[in-house]
């Protein structure tokens, strides 16, 4: 007779709903990838995107992939978006995979202490996270792999200045062809009228 299969941890489902926000900074997603500079030495980009205006709310580039680096680019992306207290991020949901820093002590205390609700894909689910998914594959095919940086401050600049131009010049048919912040823009000019 087989042994009853025991739990230690809750289980996750395999997949979670597609993200559907109303508004811009409702629903985020964050997520990282890696590449090497000219010499070989690893970097590690984490991108913050909104789920609704495709923006790039916050980033982060670093020699390492701590969750102090994962912190530093939702930082970025709640001082960014004027999200300073927790009424204000009382609305926001932030989701990511089950990867080590997401679910770092220090990553989930720093989303409580701003307010903001975590949220993790299910596993094995890349979906579940499309929309991260997709522009870290954008940002390489049109940024990350046609170069070659030499320096960890080269590819620092020449990935805020992808970040500017993705955000403010680069249009999608996702969003009417409109950029990200003319999408953002047009939000809260109608939510005024």
């Amino acid at each position: 007779m087989a042994q009853p299969k025991l739990r230690f941890k809750p289980s996750r489902p395999p997949h979670v709903a597609k993200m559907r926000p109303t508004a811009p900074n409702e629903a985020w997603q964050i997520d990282m990838t890696s590449f090497a500079l000219s010499d070989l030495t690893p970097l590690y980009l984490i991108v913050v995107i909104d789920a609704l205006t495709r923006k790039l709310v916050g980033w982060s580039l670093d020699r390492r992939c701590r969750a102090s680096e994962w912190i530093a680019a939702l930082r970025m992306a709640l001082d960014d978006q004027g999200i300073v207290t927790r009424e204000d991020a009382a609305r926001l949901t932030v989701r990511s995979d089950n990867g080590a820093q997401p679910c770092s002590k220090r990553f989930v205390a720093f989303l409580g202490s701003r307010g903001v609700r975590g949220q993790y894909t299910g596993y094995d689910a890349p979906d579940d996270n499309a929309f991260v998914e997709r522009v870290i594959r954008t940002i390489k095919e049109e940024e990350i792999w046609p170069t070659v940086y030499d320096t960890w401050s080269e590819a620092h600049g020449a990935l805020d200045a992808y970040v500017r131009w993705y955000n403010e010049e680069r249009i999608h048919s996702a969003l009417d062809y409109r950029t990200p912040s003319e999408a953002e823009d047009e939000w809260f000019k109608q939510k005024a009228a």
